[in-house]
C-alpha cells in the first residue's frame, strides 16, 4: 500500500474489547508499553527528526497538548483557528491539519527528507479507521482486560492483515494485567 512511497503504521495499545481510550486517557498504565511505543515511533538517527506521528486533537490533548520529544506531530482538527488557538503556529515540532490527506502528504514529504521510512498514526478512533486504507503495518498492544466504561474503541482490523510477529505474554506487576505485542501485516495480494 504505503504513501508516496513511505510505510503507513498504527500503534495502539488495546483492550480484548478493542478499548483505547477513557475520558480522554488510556485506560491503564503499562510502563513496557510505553516503552514500545516510544521505540517503534523514534528512530535512531543524527537528524533532528527521529520519528512522524499524525494524531487527532484529542490524541494530541491527551498528551498534554505537547509535541512528542524527537518526534514531529501532525494533529488533525477541523478546528480552523486551532493553531492559533493551541500556540502552535509557529511550532516547527508540530503541524495542524484539516484532514488526514494533507497531513500523509505533508508527513510523506518530511519523512523523505529526514530519511525515515516509517509514518506513524497514533490515534485516536477516527483517525485510525480513516488511514487504515492507507495502512501497511499495524503495532497492537493486546492487553488482557475489558474496559466496560471505555470511549474510544480501535477499529476492526481488516481481513487483509494477518499475524506477522507475536511477542511471548507479558505480564505488568503495578497494574497486574497480560499483554503481548502483536504486529500485522497487510497481505500482498
Amino acid at each position: 500500500m504505503s504513501y508516496a512511497n513511505t510505510e503507513v503504521a498504527q500503534i495502539a495499545a488495546i483492550s480484548s474489547n478493542r478499548c483505547i481510550g477513557k475520558g480522554n486517557e488510556l485506560p491503564w498504565y503499562i510502563s513496557a508499553d510505553l516503552q514500545h511505543f516510544k521505540s517503534m515511533t523514534t528512530k535512531q538517527n543524527d537528524s533532528a527528526i527521529q520519528g512522524i506521528v499524525i494524531m487527532g486533537r484529542k490524541t494530541f490533548e491527551s498528551m498534554g497538548s505537547k509535541p512528542l520529544p524527537k518526534r514531529i506531530s501532525f494533529i488533525i482538527t477541523s478546528q480552523l483557528d486551532y493553531a492559533e488557538q493551541s500556540g502552535l503556529v509557529d511550532s516547527v515540532k508540530a503541524y495542524v491539519m484539516h484532514n488526514l490527506d494533507d497531513a500523509l502528504t505533508q508527513a510523506a514529504s518530511l519523512a523523505h527528507g529526514a530519511h525515515l521510512d516509517t509514518i506513524w498514526v497514533i490515534g485516536g478512533e477516527r483517525v485510525f479507521k480513516e488511514a487504515m486504507m492507507y495502512t501497511d503495518r499495524v503495532e497492537l498492544t493486546h492487553v488482557d482486560t475489558d474496559i466496560m466504561d471505555g470511549d474510544a474503541f480501535y477499529p476492526e482490523l481488516p481481513n487483509e492483515f494477518v499475524v506477522a510477529e507475536e511477542s511471548q505474554q507479558m505480564h505488568d506487576e503495578k497494574s497486574g494485567l497480560d499483554f503481548k505485542f502483536v504486529t500485522y501485516r497487510r497481505k500482498e495480494d
